[in-house]
């Protein structure tokens, strides 16, 4: 690039909504920068809409909190330039109720409106601790509804009464940090229902979408991928450059050769091409077979570019692993690693293993990890990434269970461990996790997926305004058994 740095505005601009035939320019540091010239971003996504009203009663007030000495309306001023702010900084349109809401007659009609154009989400700031059956109704509407409480506003009660509330997020607290949260999640919501997901497997091409999360799932051929790496010249000097920056910034190379560096940068070309195709924002990949029948090579450089770029890319077809990894770019801002569980019995910690995983890992305009290039492990062929992860960190771990149940723990990196001397994958990172002190008591979930940092009670908070339920790593553990007992296995339990 011209002044030789790529800016926060620079890469926002290149991982934005680009017009067709522009270039889109993809960089890891500030030293190398690729020109991916011909490929375009998805299409904008609407901002999800929120309405928010008070509801007190009109002063001056006699007795009942938050009391008589405290300025109400001077709080709803305070409280709506704050809200105001927050929703600016999430991305959410917020509309504030110019008149609060007193009465049950009030409540009615306003809830009659929210039936008829129903807003994302329904925050409800309460100023009166006599008013919760006014509350109970503008929750009884239907609408994800988020509830702030002040302190000084509600005793304890309440809290049990709304807090495990599906479709509901209680905050009662000093500041506005638990609504921030709960809009992050609207937000994460909305683009999750806009987004569509191409899986390459099979031979159909076919169409669904996966309720309660509204994500649009195409099924692409496999041999349409075969066909686009095909057409994608290893010759082209988008491909050259793509492979010689990841080249040049790998720590090391150990078992790949130019040739196969070069193969795997095709691979994340004739993805780009199959996404465009179907206005896909995230792709999961049937990869094994094709990497077994020798028709494409491992897509695992792909699929790290992929995420670090703001495409979630799933290996396997695992379609509710890749709707996880949707999620942590939705909701967390940042990609995530999905890999095998793999159990170390003496230490108590879970091994995350896969020979994909993102370089970005604190975030997308984060400094990319450090990686050595490898061999896909199990083939021995093509470019797999070993990534480094920093031990001590902490780290989740999370994984839709189907779309109803979305599990949540975390923990601390401990190692980082090499393939060989150990079998598997090649980025093999250790977790001791907090909820599993007897790792021998975790069971059959599968392709979970390790993010930097503890995101637990975000992840819980969107499950929980999304009708999904939110699991620890333990209640999974439990649900999992569960349906190993009554025999109904699926992609969630191996």
């Amino acid at each position: 690039m011209a002044d030789g740095k790529f800016t926060r505005r620079k890469f926002l601009k290149a991982a934005g909504v680009t017009a067709v035939g522009l270039p889109i320019v993809f960089a890891l540091n500030e030293s190398f920068a690729v020109e991916l010239s011909g490929l375009v971003r998805q299409r904008a996504k609407p901002k999800p809409f929120v309405r928010a009203v008070f509801v007190r009663l009109p002063t001056p007030w006699w007795m009942g909190w938050p009391g008589a000495a405290y300025p109400v309306e001077k709080r709803e001023r305070e409280i709506s330039a704050e809200l105001r702010r927050i929703a600016n900084e999430v991305g959410i349109d917020l509309v504030i109720e110019p008149k609060f809401i007193a009465t049950a007659e009030e409540t009615n009609r306003f809830v009659e409106r929210l039936k008829t154009d129903p807003p994302d989400a329904l925050l409800v700031v309460l100023h009166h601790i006599y008013l919760w059956n006014l509350v109970e109704a503008l929750v009884g509407s239907g609408v994800k509804t988020i509830i702030y409480a002040p302190v000084g506003t509600a005793f304890i009660g309440p809290m049990h009464t709304f807090a495990n509330r599906p479709r509901v997020w209680y905050v009662s607290s000093t500041d506005l940090t638990g609504v921030k949260q709960a809009l992050k999640a609207i937000k994460a919501g909305r683009l999750m229902r806009d987004s569509r997901m191409a899986v390459i497997r099979g031979d159909k091409e076919t169409r669904t979408r996966v309720e309660p999360l509204g994500t649009e799932i195409v099924t692409v051929p496999a041999k349409r991928y075969v066909e686009e790496f095909n057409k994608v010249s290893p010759d082209d000097k988008r491909v050259r450059a793509l492979a010689e920056m990841y080249r040049r910034m790998a720590r090391k190379i150990v078992e790949p050769k130019e040739q196969d560096i070069i193969h795997a940068a095709r691979t994340y070309f004739a993805h780009r091409n199959i996404m465009a195709a179907y206005d896909a924002d995230a792709v999961a990949t049937d990869c094994l077979p094709l990497v077994a029948n020798k028709q494409a090579p491992p897509p695992c450089l792909a699929f790290t570019h992929l995420r670090d770029e703001g495409f979630p890319a799933g290996c396997e077809a695992d379609r509710d692993a890749t709707l996880t990894l949707m999620l942590t770019q939705y909701l967390l801002d940042r990609p995530g690693f999905m890999g095998n569980p793999v159990p170390d019995t003496v230490r108590h910690v879970l091994i995350t293993a896969h020979c994909t995983c993102p370089l970005k890992l604190g975030g997308f305009t984060a400094k990319p990890s450090p990686f050595i290039l490898r061999s896909h492990a199990e083939s021995d062929t093509g470019v797999a990434m070993q990534v480094l992860w920093e031990v001590g960190q902490r780290a989740t771990i999370t994984r839709f269970l189907g779309p109803n149940n979305l599990m949540a723990g975390a923990g601390i990196v401990v190692e980082n461990l090499n393939t060989p001397p150990w079998g598997g994958c090649r980025t093999s990172v250790a977790v001791k996790l907090d909820d599993a002190p007897d790792i021998r008591k975790l069971r059959g979930f599968h392709h979970q997926v390790l993010v930097l940092g503890d995101h637990v009670e975000l992840l819980r908070c969107f499950a929980q305004l999304h009708g999904v339920t939110p699991l620890t790593v333990t209640a999974a553990a439990e649900l999992i058994r569960e349906r190993y007992a009554s025999g109904a296995r699926d992609s969630s339990c191996c």
